[in-house]
């Protein structure tokens, strides 16, 4: 029988890593699935805004933009163990030379995740034909 601790582990889901080369020879950080809190967490921090394929330059606009950024790393980022590694005020405090880095990572959170461009595509196309994503 599985104790607590295991099946914990087994709701996590795997953990992928991602080399990090800008941080060093070897360098890697670990990815791990959401929560659902952190899906809910999400879903509450994005409400209301609408995508209408018009980028908007102004500081608010890119204000937002990263604190939706950081906050997604800060629930994606993990060690070995799943554990989050940063807050998303840390992660805030990046300095620039460090964004590139973070928008890369912010893609792979969000692919290890099924979220982002290429997965409502796919939720698109599966709904179209009648099938989800756990479908068969």
């Amino acid at each position: 029988m599985l104790n607590r601790d295991e099946v914990r582990k087994g709701m996590r889901g795997p953990i992928a890593e991602v080399s990090v080369p800008e941080w060093g020879e070897g360098a890697t950080i670990g990815i791990r699935r959401y929560s659902a809190v952190d899906l809910i967490a999400m879903r509450n921090l994005t409400k209301g805004i609408e995508d209408e394929g018009e980028e908007v330059d102004n500081k608010e606009n890119t204000e937002r933009n990263l604190d939706i950024a950081c906050e997604v790393l800060s629930r994606g980022l993990c060690d070995e163990n799943g554990k989050k590694m940063f807050t998303a005020e840390e992660l805030h405090d990046w300095d620039s030379e460090q964004r590139e880095v973070m928008y890369r990572l912010l893609a792979d959170v969000q692919s290890h995740n099924g979220i982002g461009e290429d997965s409502v595509e796919e939720s698109e196309k599966n709904s179209e034909s009648g099938q989800t994503s756990g479908s068969t």
